[in-house]
């Protein structure tokens, strides 16, 4: 029986059976890795704050044949102001839902794993959107998806002042030229972009500094939309929530 040691965020708990409950867990040792809590939903549980979704941890997994279990953890950080208010809640569900969409299992990344514990401990008393915006932006950095913001990404040249276009396909933004020759680009202020650059070099728990307006909320908004989507080629199932949020 062999056991290792792992510390985690809780991405995803599914119930299995009556007690049992499947794990979706972004580890700082192993990245991302599917285990097995038995027992977890039993009223007596020792593990049952632990194994919550969003919750930060500590791990002791036994090795099997299928998935490997949970033999012990200990709850490192519950975050209990995510789940006292729904656009909390909301937001925490999106941030776990990107880091399981995008990650492959079982790929260490010190990066995201530190990029999405300092986000949640931000977003009790943070900004959502943005801290939403900043780790939507940092996330495609460190796995490699990065847009070009700093000059044309088809003739490299420089981005003039005012009005810019943002190219998904093209990977990035666009000078007046190119942008005259392709289609499907998204119009944006010269602002946007540079607020993007921000978010990329900014610590999450600064960003409550910054004072964002609703038409660059918007525009920061569709510019990551129409990029991520572009690289997963699917919508994450949580923004149709937060959309909903947006209206009550």
């Amino acid at each position: 029986m062999k056991l290792y040691k792992v510390r985690a965020v809780v991405l995803k708990s599914v119930n299995i059976q009556e007690a049992d409950q499947l794990l979706t867990l972004f580890s700082r040792e192993k990245g991302k890795i599917r285990v097995m809590a038995y027992g977890a939903c039993k009223p007596t549980s020792r593990k049952r704050g632990a194994v919550q979704p969003f919750s930060h941890s500590q791990f002791l997994l036994r090795r099997g044949n299928g998935l490997d279990a949970v033999s012990q953890c200990e709850l490192l950080e519950m975050f209990p102001e995510l789940r006292c208010r729904l656009d909390k809640l909301g937001y925490a569900v999106y941030l776990a839902e990107l880091v399981d969409g995008m990650t492959a299992e079982e790929e260490p990344s010190e990066a995201v794993f530190g990029l999405l514990l300092g986000t949640l401990r931000a977003l009790g008393s943070g900004d959502g959107e943005l801290l939403a915006r900043a780790f939507e932006i940092k996330l495609l950095s460190i796995l490699g998806y990065r847009p070009c913001l700093e000059r044309c990404v088809l003739c490299r040249g420089p981005i003039s002042a005012g009005e810019v276009v943002f190219h998904a396909g093209a990977g990035g933004v666009l000078c007046a030229s190119c942008a005259e020759r392709a289609e499907g680009g998204l119009p944006c202020c010269r602002g946007t972009v540079e607020l993007l650059r921000l978010l990329l070099r900014w610590d999450p728990g600064r960003l409550n500094q910054l004072q964002v307006g609703k038409i660059a909320r918007r525009e920061l908004k569709e510019v990551l939309r129409r990029h991520m989507e572009y690289h997963l080629d699917r919508r994450m199932k949580s923004t149709r929530f937060l959309e909903l949020l947006e209206h009550v």
